[in-house]
């Protein structure tokens, strides 16, 4: 019987230091999928609003999806058919910031202070407080403390398409850690999270000061984040009934590592424009070694941590309902063993 040949086969990406990021840029994939006969096509540049949906909820049953970890955990939990099969590690920076003169020079410090959880939920997730909300856990974790005692104060955040910034000149579109900016500007929070080249930027802006950094913390759990670690998800029926071009994916995804070290100014380059920051932003935020920050892996300790952050979740009500860790993952296709289910 012959294979099974999808129409089409869809990626969904966030703008991110990711490999599914280098190897669309590099058009790796794009070749990977001609040689087979197969047109691939992205969901974020689709102007069809439904099919963009897809990287929040994958719908779509022949995509795979690499970005931000929150996204993929809920559609898992609001029953998507898809199953993880690799994680993107890093130690991009990661941090809490305060205006100059706040007297927070610790996150011991928030204690009885004001952070910013900023609220914006696309199609039922609240993917901007989840960022916020493990940043404080983390930035709070690593001194030893818990949350309790900061003040959360929420942040809504502009919808879709409105212009959104630090003064009129705001442009059209997201633009990260605009309203907590402004917020901490304007006086009515005292501290919130930031990650990344973005992060970088928008702290250098503002004149920030660090309270607290932990994108390189020795203990993953705590340096697990906004961006840290980027899952790669596929649909179970792409899984199942094509795991020949899984195994197309899995490959152009390994040459990322080794090309970042080999040209780490074109990788730096790449991450930068995918990301929208400067790549000297980007350089403060990852460093040197560019193609550490670009594996896959399936370790029992990141996947540990990764459903404690899932537990989290739960427990914050950002997610609605609890799932089986065990039996979304899918190793097979990146050790090349098969398929467990």
């Amino acid at each position: 019987m012959s294979a099974f040949i999808p129409k089409a086969v869809w990626y969904s990406r966030s703008p991110a230091v990711a490999p599914l990021s280098v190897a669309v840029r590099n058009g790796w994939l794009d070749e990977a999928f001609a040689a087979v006969g197969i047109p691939l096509k992205s969901t974020m540049d689709h102007r069809d609003e439904q099919v963009r949906r897809a990287y929040f909820d994958h719908h779509i049953f022949w995509s795979f999806r690499q970005g931000g970890s929150g996204p993929a955990l809920w559609a898992r939990s609001q029953g998507a058919a898809t199953r993880l099969i690799g994680l993107t590690w890093n130690t991009e920076f990661q941090g809490i910031i305060s205006r100059p003169g706040s007297g927070i020079r610790s996150a011991g410090d928030l204690t009885g202070r004001r952070y910013g959880v900023p609220r914006y939920a696309p199609l039922g997730f609240d993917v901007s407080a989840a960022f916020a909300i493990k940043g404080l856990v983390s930035g709070r974790g690593a001194e030893g403390l818990t949350h309790e005692g900061v003040d959360l104060v929420d942040l809504p955040l502009a919808p879709p398409g409105a212009a959104v910034g630090l003064g009129r000149f705001g442009l059209g579109g997201f633009q990260a850690y605009a309203a907590e900016a402004r917020a901490l500007l304007d006086g009515r929070i005292d501290a919130f999270y930031v990650k990344g080249g973005e992060g970088v930027a928008i702290a250098n802006a503002i004149g920030a000061s660090l309270v607290c950094e932990f994108g390189a913390h020795p203990d993953r759990w705590i340096r697990l984040g906004a961006g840290n670690p980027r899952p790669l998800t596929i649909g179970e029926e792409f899984c199942r009934r094509r795991p020949d071009l899984v195994d197309v994916v899995i490959r152009e995804f390994n040459k990322v590592p080794a090309w970042a070290r080999e040209n780490p100014d074109e990788a730096l380059r790449v991450v930068a424009r995918e990301s929208r920051v400067s790549e000297q932003a980007m350089a403060v935020s990852l460093g040197e070694d560019i193609g550490s920050h670009l594996g896959l892996s399936l370790d029992a300790e990141g996947l540990a941590a990764f459903d404690r952050y899932k537990k989290l979740l739960v427990d914050w009500s950002l997610l609605e309902r609890d799932f089986s860790f065990d039996e979304w993952v899918e190793p097979g296709p990146l050790l090349g063993t098969g398929l467990r289910h």
